[in-house]
């Protein structure tokens, strides 16, 4: 007797959601964001070493620079702790600072032109300088490079943050008088809602260049750090660890960079505005 195979029909694959083509073109998206950069960075620097003839100690081979970051992992740790804590402690003390000065100018003008002044010439000194009357006051430990690091980062909190204080919509302001709402609650409740993503747009300077400056108070004044690993490597002509030490403070300043813009990207600002800051 003669059986007969019946072969199901195939069965066409599913086409994709609209939500998989979102996800699969936002991964898209993400992963030509970083591989350009790299892919630019890496064609530049290898154009660099074919047709500039320097030799290897003054632009070394990425391969080079890798080769710290792996098999030197120890030591280039043990100096990038002590610049993130000189750079967060400054970076925090900036913001408190500047915010700070921000709230008292804007709530008492009057030291807004007495104190406004200073500020600026403060900002503007020099940082040999003021690295030179630090040493000479507190020595060239932690405090110093903090105090840098907060000098260099309090001015645009400052100057942002009074913009964003005084940004407020006139007619939220006026329904507050209306309703009899207290100063304090006023500012808590509608100015410094306001004023959150003028502070934000500091941090992208501030946050971002905090990682430099420390770097920059190490290599002038410190005897440990990534400044200081820059100084001890150029001694020893040892480009492949200087090259590492910049390549990682970079990408150190820009994952900042970038975490702040995540951060104000996620926050509704026109519904804040629409609902008086709350």
């Amino acid at each position: 007797m003669n059986t007969t195979t019946v072969t199901p029909p195939a069965v066409a694959p599913a086409p994709p959601t609209a939500a998989t083509r979102n996800l699969l073109l936002r991964v898209l998206k993400i992963a030509s964001r970083i591989a350009f950069p790299i892919v630019s960075i890496l064609g530049l620097w290898y154009l660099a070493i074919a047709f500039s003839g320097l030799p290897e100690f003054v632009i070394p081979r990425p391969t080079q620079v890798l080769a710290v970051l792996t098999q030197e992992t120890s030591f280039v740790t043990q100096h990038l702790m002590v610049t993130l804590r000189a750079a967060a402690i400054g970076f925090l003390l900036a913001n408190v600072v500047g915010i700070g000065l921000a709230v008292l100018f804007t709530s008492l003008p009057m030291f807004n032109r007495l104190l406004m002044p200073a500020a600026i010439t403060i900002r503007n000194v020099p940082y040999v300088a003021l690295a030179s009357v630090l040493v000479l006051a507190v020595g060239d430990g932690l405090w110093t490079k903090v105090a840098i690091v907060t000098i260099a980062g309090f001015f645009p909190v400052l100057v942002n943050t009074m913009r964003g204080l005084a940004a407020v919509d006139t007619v939220v302001l006026d329904r507050m008088r209306i309703l009899d709402v207290s100063p304090w609650k006023v500012f808590l409740q509608v100015r410094l809602p306001y004023s959150v993503p003028y502070i934000l747009a500091a941090q992208e300077i501030t946050g971002s260049a905090s990682i430099i400056v420390a770097v920059a108070a190490e290599w002038m004044i410190s005897s440990e750090g990534l400044g200081y690993v820059i100084n001890r490597a150029m001694a020893q002509y040892r480009g492949d660890q200087v090259y590492a030490v910049a390549l990682l403070a970079a990408v150190l300043s820009y994952a900042i960079y970038m975490l702040v813009q995540v951060i104000g990207a996620r926050i509704n600002w026109s519904e804040r505005s629409r609902n008086g800051g709350k």
